[in-house]
């Protein structure tokens, strides 16, 4: 009985001593080497010296492309492909403004504005058509170019021969001036009768007397009142004021009329001697 028990504390006492050896082989048993691929290979692989080094988020970069709007006054097209301004005059030959004129412009190609020579056989490629305003002027904004321009003469005009207009546009932003001519209206006639009638400053029955200039040729006149008897009068404009050269009747030779410049439509009233 007693032996038994012996016998049952030796075989535990052996099953704890295995256990323990067990578990201290375990313990000093090497680990799987760090350099042995996963692919059970025992070759070190060494690492690579060309690796890129990991990216510090703090560190400077280049800055970023932006979208900034162009400057005010600042244009990406060639000057050559711009806008220009075309200025378009019609006055007489004095200077005065003939206000309402239909007017056009053309622009021809091929052309180079900078050679200052449109070729003759050069094409309209572009028109404009316009009525300048009352003070006889007209802005029109085209392309850089080569124009011929002209216009269509009101009634009662009578435009100075020119022959062809041409304005040339070399660069974009630059304005150009073209004249279209005219000639001055005849003055209005001077001897009107209140300005024959003032300048003489007849008295007398003349004075209140109801006056009719019957005759007017430049520096010449005729003039005539409403009363009893022969009024009339053959006047003359000298130093820009009118004075009498024969009042009627009279015995004026018209050789000596024709000396003093009389024109011939006078020669009626004057006597041939």
């Amino acid at each position: 009985m007693r032996s038994g028990r012996y016998l049952r504390t030796a075989l535990t006492v052996c099953a704890v001593a295995a256990l323990a050896a067990c578990g201290d082989g375990e313990a000093n048993a090497p680990g799987p080497d760090a350099s042995v691929s996963q692919t059970g290979s025992s070759a070190s692989v060494p690492r690579s010296t060309d690796a890129r080094p990991p990216v510090d988020p703090t560190a400077s970069q280049p800055p970023a492309a932006t979208n900034s709007p162009i400057p005010p006054g600042t244009s990406t097209a060639p000057v050559e492909h711009g806008l220009g301004t075309l200025v378009l005059h019609t006055v007489t030959l004095q200077g005065v403004a003939v206000p309402n004129v239909p007017v056009y412009v053309a622009r021809h190609a091929p052309c180079d504005p900078a050679s200052g020579d449109l070729p003759e056989d050069a094409a309209e490629v572009e028109r404009w058509a316009d009525t300048t305003d009352v003070n006889g002027e007209i802005m029109l904004t085209v392309p850089v170019g080569c124009y011929r321009f002209g216009m269509e003469p009101p009634p009662g005009t009578v435009p100075v021969p020119e022959g062809m207009h041409t304005l040339f546009l070399t660069a974009g932003g630059r304005v150009v001036t073209g004249l279209l001519r005219f000639q001055d209206p005849d003055a209005a006639p001077s001897c009107t009768t209140e300005t024959i009638v003032r300048d003489l400053d007849v008295g007398g029955d003349l004075g209140g007397a109801l006056a009719t200039v019957s005759e007017c040729h430049d520096s010449w006149a005729v003039i005539s009142w409403d009363v009893p008897g022969d009024s009339q009068r053959v006047v003359r404009l000298v130093d820009s004021r009118w004075t009498t050269y024969v009042v009627f009747p009279h015995d004026r030779c018209w050789s000596q009329a024709r000396t003093d410049g009389a024109p011939s439509a006078l020669e009626v009233y004057f006597s041939v001697c």
